[in-house]
């Protein structure tokens, strides 16, 4: 899509992962491990925001994986371990996707529908013989006449 921003891959991918693990850091903090939801909830807003600034929808994904893999290894379990809680982390997975899909679809929507406002601004313009009348008001308002 016209308009349309997106960042590197690499670098989107880079932002991303030193993103998740400042906010694995804080979540471990901030939240006892009996608070698993609150755990998700952070990791999945940190790859949202992954897929809003970058763009970039591979990326963004990537994110979210190396997301799920510090969730499961340092909030969930401990020491970096990963193990496999059957559906539990197949929900964890399933959100941490489906926050980088998101803001992916954030930052796509805000060019489509900014490029969607002008058409119809020009729409109207055109429809209220938008040119004509432009003429007209300018030359009434110069000193020539």
């Amino acid at each position: 899509m016209r308009g349309m921003w997106s960042a590197p891959t690499g670098m989107t991918l880079a932002g991303g992962a030193a993103a998740v693990v400042a906010t694995a850091a804080v979540t471990a903090a901030v939240f006892a491990p009996p608070e698993q939801v609150a755990r998700l909830v952070a990791m999945a807003a940190c790859v949202a925001g992954a897929g809003v600034l970058g763009g970039n929808l591979p990326a963004a994904l990537a994110t979210g994986s190396i997301a799920w893999t510090v969730l499961n290894g340092f909030l969930v379990n401990r020491l970096g371990v990963l193990t496999w809680h059957g559906s539990a982390d197949a929900v964890r997975l399933g959100v941490l996707l489906a926050a980088a899909t998101t803001g992916w679809l954030a930052a796509w929507a805000r060019p489509a529908l900014r490029q969607r406002r002008d058409v119809v601004r020009m729409r109207v313009w055109l429809d209220g013989d938008g040119f004509a009348s432009s003429v007209h008001a300018h030359k009434e308002a110069s000193p020539s006449g």
